[in-house]
């Protein structure tokens, strides 16, 4: 059997005895081709629409000014800030692609029947892989929607309806998504509510027991304590002198003692009284001043909640109700002027010059069958 491969001279070879044929055969190609692209294939007009992303990507707090949101910080880092321009734009190519979207299109421009489809599962899937492109810029934030068909007209009227379409679902997912936010925080606000309620009626039971600023009072009987220390440490300088100058016995000395002794007593009393009718005490105070401290805190933390709360409460109950539309439109679709493919000029001239190659590759082939075919014989 020969094994030798064939060389570039070989080729030209073969290409020179079989000219006529393959000359003959590249001329039926280019006209087969110029017959195929311009009187048989159908020509592809494209109808292309301009939506931009809005920027607010559903979130509650785009827009809204919340006074002292920033004490919460970090709302951005948990994604309660502005949406993401890619995140938006994502949806909206989710939801043109989807069925929902997809299908009420198919059935209204009867696509079914001129493509002849049995399932309209397969004229949605041909819809999305051969006739819908969806082009997006991150960047600017913008999405070119287009449909592809051999009617110009019609294509115009499929864009402006998945338009349509697109806006229609877009607002009941909005709405949808506010009603749930909306359900959501109202639940957290009636808690916040409760809880505010709870801490203040255990501040206020708190105040009726300790008084309304325990703190104060126990300033108070601190400051009232130092008076008294202060004044004993005068009396009893003034016994000492007493006692210098007269007898231990005498009346004089005996009432400085009781003057000093009945300070002394007063202190103690202030000092280690936990009587509540007791205004002037200072027993347990270091608990009773951390108590009262921290259920005001709990009440102005309840009070916090809520006031951050309320306005995202409104503004949930404001989204649900809104049917305003969502999607913005840079350019509307338009009528095509000229066809998208098939390019045909290009197509004509690409097979025409293959087809020199296709057919000398036909004779290698061939004259290698032969040779093969013959080489079997004789060993036979």
């Amino acid at each position: 059997m020969n094994n030798q491969s064939l060389n570039i001279v070989d080729v030209i070879s073969i290409f020179l005895k079989n000219k006529k044929s393959i000359l003959l055969f590249t001329l039926f190609v280019f006209i087969l081709s110029i017959i195929l692209y311009f009187f048989v294939f159908d020509l592809i007009f494209t109808s292309t629409a301009t939506v931009k992303s809005s920027g607010k990507g559903g979130s509650l707090l785009s827009g809204l000014d919340i006074g002292g949101i920033s004490d919460f910080g970090g709302l951005d880092d948990i994604g309660l800030g502005s949406g993401k321009t890619a995140k938006e734009l994502a949806g909206y190519e989710e939801i043109i692609s989807s069925r929902r979207c997809l299908e009420p299109l198919i059935n209204k421009f009867g696509l079914m029947e001129r493509e002849d489809y049995r399932f309209i599962e397969d004229a949605i899937k041909d819809f999305r892989e051969n006739k819908l492109k969806i082009a997006t810029d991150n960047v600017s934030g913008v999405m070119r929607i287009s449909v592809l068909d051999k009617d110009k007209d019609l294509a115009k009227e499929m864009v402006e309806f998945i338009l349509e379409q697109l806006n229609k679902i877009n607002i009941e997912m909005n709405v949808l998504n506010a009603k749930n936010n909306r359900e959501f925080i109202e639940k957290r606000y009636y808690l916040a509510k409760s809880e505010l309620t709870k801490a203040e009626d255990t501040l206020k039971s708190f105040q009726q027991i300790y008084g309304i600023a325990p703190d104060l009072q126990i300033k108070a009987s601190a400051q009232s304590v130092f008076s008294l220390e202060a004044e004993l440490k005068a009396e009893e300088v003034k016994l000492d002198v007493v006692k210098k100058i007269l007898s231990a016995n005498e009346p004089e000395v005996k009432l400085q003692e009781a003057k000093v002794n009945s300070l002394k007593e007063k202190i103690s009393g202030i000092q280690t009284s936990t009587d509540i009718n007791d205004l002037l005490r200072l027993g347990n105070s270091p608990q009773i001043a951390l108590t009262f401290i921290r259920l005001t805190r709990d009440v102005e933390i309840q009070n916090k909640i809520l006031a951050f709360i309320l306005p995202l409460y409104e503004q949930s109950k404001i989204e649900e109700k809104r049917e305003t539309p969502t999607v913005l439109i840079l350019d509307n679709p338009v009528v095509a002027e000229r066809k998208t493919k098939p390019k045909r000029a290009t197509m004509v001239i690409i097979f025409t010059f293959l087809s020199p190659f296709v057919g000398t590759g036909f004779f290698i082939l061939k004259g290698k069958y032969l040779t093969l075919k013959t080489e079997l014989k004789n060993h036979a």
